[in-house]
């Protein structure tokens, strides 16, 4: 007869084919994003439009900024990685789902900008917080599959690594309902503050604190 881990490590696979599929997601992301930065159309005002748009080039950075901080927390968790089964590569997608959502409300703040209103570009910030919210959920449930299955680890000792990145990404979960909040005093402050979460949690990886390292936002 055989055993559930038996039959789990049979199915199990090598990362590295999940997280080169990974790499391509992330990059055609990055790729769509700059596809929403449109040139001037006013004959004689470029200057004045360029100046006009600066927070649809804000809006652009702090998605940048989001998908780049998903993707060298992603290779960093994945360095950990030994094996991956199907459940893990499920979990996986969700998280390039959630990834892949940022050019989405980069081009709505950004329209919101051109041709939008207060009350659209509150609704515009609204919905980039929205899919910022997903992020920390979708890492938290990846973080907490390996946990329950460190077979999937190259060592054990990465367990603590996962409950140190559980506990950061953590912090999202609290951070983008506070910056949505700012989008009601002033839009700008709060895609601003949008740029400023992934920045931190790039931080975490260039200047850990510990050996545990950090997790993603």
């Amino acid at each position: 007869m055989t055993h559930a881990g038996e039959g789990t490590r049979k199915r199990a696979a090598d990362s590295g084919r999940v997280e080169a599929f990974s790499d391509g997601v992330f990059a055609i992301a990055l790729t769509l994003l700059v596809l929403d930065l449109h040139a001037p159309a006013a004959r004689g005002g470029f200057t004045h439009t360029l100046l006009h748009q600066w927070p649809a080039y804000l809006a652009y950075l702090a998605a940048f900024l989001n998908i780049s901080a998903i993707w060298i927390h992603h290779h960093d968790l994945f360095t950990r990685v030994r094996v991956v089964d199907v459940r893990l590569i499920c979990a996986n997608l969700l998280l390039l789902l959630v990834a892949s959502l940022f050019p989405w409300p980069a081009a709505v703040i950004s329209a919101a900008v051109r041709d939008g209103t207060r009350t659209d570009q509150i609704a515009a910030n609204l919905l980039y917080a929205a899919v910022g919210f997903l992020v920390p959920l979708a890492w938290m449930n990846i973080y907490r599959y390996l946990a329950r299955n460190p077979a999937l680890l190259t060592e054990a000792t990465d367990a603590g690594y996962l409950r140190h990145a559980i506990g950061r990404a953590s912090v999202s979960v609290v951070v983008y309902p506070i910056a949505a909040s700012l989008s009601f005093v002033e839009p700008v402050i709060a895609v601003v503050a949008y740029a400023l979460v992934p920045v931190f949690f790039i931080g975490t990886l260039l200047y850990p604190r510990d050996s545990a390292g950090a997790a993603s936002g």
